[in-house]
């Protein structure tokens, strides 16, 4: 946690003028280096940074599962991994998150048979609020929960992508069913977010935020059901909405 924010000095202007303390949250550059090769440059959070690597690297389907996998280093700039094998990494695109850099890869499809009631999807995000720590000192978070049913994890990051690839990964380390689970979370909906989810079969995301016309179009081809405006009781439902039972 010590990680994630920092004190600063500011001065706050109300009525009067005054000097006084704020916290701040952090952000680091890092690379992500595969087998010796530069895949990517992120801006992130420098906390629970092995979770992210696993998470990116399964939802960018670079790995298939934690047996591809050799070792994680984490270095003071990079992130240091060694893959079994590399025959599908690709490092002519490098991630720096501006953009989607993966248009033209196939889009799995989510037969995902997962309801969930309403009332558990409110209950969900009003959850992932009260657990969102370093938003609450700082607001300068995104913070992302996987939620299963019998397990509630969350990943706070400056990031709104890495917050996601975080709960992803740990969610692959905890051995959690991604087709039973589904996603809460802060942010957009842009179809970069909604591609992560299909490559791991997960099959619902929930933001208090709205969705992207690209990331509709991506949420309706990939089988996803997508919740945006979810606020005081309530909710928009864009795509396959009969996972919700309302």
């Amino acid at each position: 946690m010590s990680k994630m924010f920092q004190k600063t000095n500011i001065i706050k202007v109300k009525e009067e003028a005054h000097p006084t303390e704020d916290l701040v949250a952090i952000d680091a550059k890092m690379k992500l280096v595969v087998n010796g090769n530069l895949l990517g440059k992120f801006y992130l959070s420098p906390d629970n940074l092995e979770d992210f690597t696993i998470g990116y690297l399964l939802d960018e389907r670079y790995i298939h599962s934690m047996d591809d996998l050799k070792k994680i280093t984490l270095e003071s700039d990079s992130i240091q991994v060694g893959l079994k094998e590399q025959e599908h990494l690709k490092t002519d695109d490098l991630s720096c998150y501006d953009g989607w850099v993966h248009q033209d890869q196939p889009i799995p499809h989510v037969n995902a048979l997962l309801k969930v009631e309403k009332n558990r999807i409110i209950d969900s995000y009003q959850l992932l609020i009260e657990k969102a720590e370093v938003w609450s000192k700082t607001g300068g978070t995104h913070v992302a929960a996987l939620v299963s049913e019998d397990q509630f994890i969350v990943r706070e990051d400056v990031s709104r992508h890495v917050a996601v690839d975080k709960v992803i990964g740990a969610g692959l380390k905890k051995g959690i069913e991604f087709s039973k689970s589904f996603i809460v979370c802060s942010g957009r909906i842009p179809p970069d977010r909604v591609v992560k989810l299909a490559n791991v079969g997960i099959p619902i995301m929930v933001t208090k935020a709205a969705p992207t016309v690209e990331g509709l179009r991506i949420g309706e081809k990939a089988g996803i059901t997508l919740i945006g405006f979810l606020r005081d009781g309530r909710f928009n439902i864009y795509t396959h909405p009969h996972r919700i039972i309302v």
